[in-house]
């Protein structure tokens, strides 16, 4: 069956240019640029979807991911509760990244790596480059996983009407034998 995608292209200010795919019917997500390594995330084959989570899912034995080929640990928050709740994990090469969400302002999402701060990614819906914060050696496989994660979990929806394309092919789907 073929799924709606929505395919984001932004500007890094370090990394060059971002192509952040979404196939939410799916449940994957593919981040990827010459810059940085190639990130997916995909929500494992029979598992119920929640259309408010991008990739379909928040729980972490239900989603896999691979950072430049490897793979690595996802923990997203459940999503219910205190904005923190909303944030993700994910560990690779023995780094643990945190994407929290940050209450002003609004929109905006830490990202760290073991604990010291990295950045920020907007997630209005609109793709936009991180702000990276100076001096901090931000590195590829940082952008890479952070924009993974952003838009895994919230960063950018898709429009209204690819969200209605995508319920329609659900429907037709389940009407079709096979």
């Amino acid at each position: 069956m073929a799924y709606v995608s929505a395919t984001r292209l932004v500007d890094d200010p370090r990394f060059g240019t971002v192509g952040v795919t979404l196939y939410p019917g799916a449940g994957s997500l593919r981040v990827e640029g010459a810059g940085i390594p190639t990130v997916t995330i995909r929500r494992v084959k029979g598992t119920r979807r929640n259309g408010r989570v991008p990739v379909g899912t928040r729980r972490r034995r239900r989603l896999a991911m691979t950072v430049g080929g490897e793979p690595a640990v996802l923990s997203p928050g459940p999503g219910r509760g205190p904005r923190r709740w909303y944030g993700a994990c994910a560990t690779h090469r023995g780094a643990r990244y945190r994407l929290t969400p940050r209450r002003r302002p609004r929109g905006r999402s830490r990202l760290a790596r073991d604990d010291r701060p990295l950045g920020h990614f907007r997630s209005d819906g609109r793709p936009a480059p991180a702000e990276w914060r100076d001096g901090v050696g931000v590195e590829a496989v940082d952008a890479a996983v952070g924009y993974a994660l952003a838009a895994a979990f919230g960063g950018w929806k898709l429009p209204w009407w690819a969200r209605w394309g995508e319920r329609l092919w659900d429907l037709v789907g389940e009407l079709l034998p096979g």
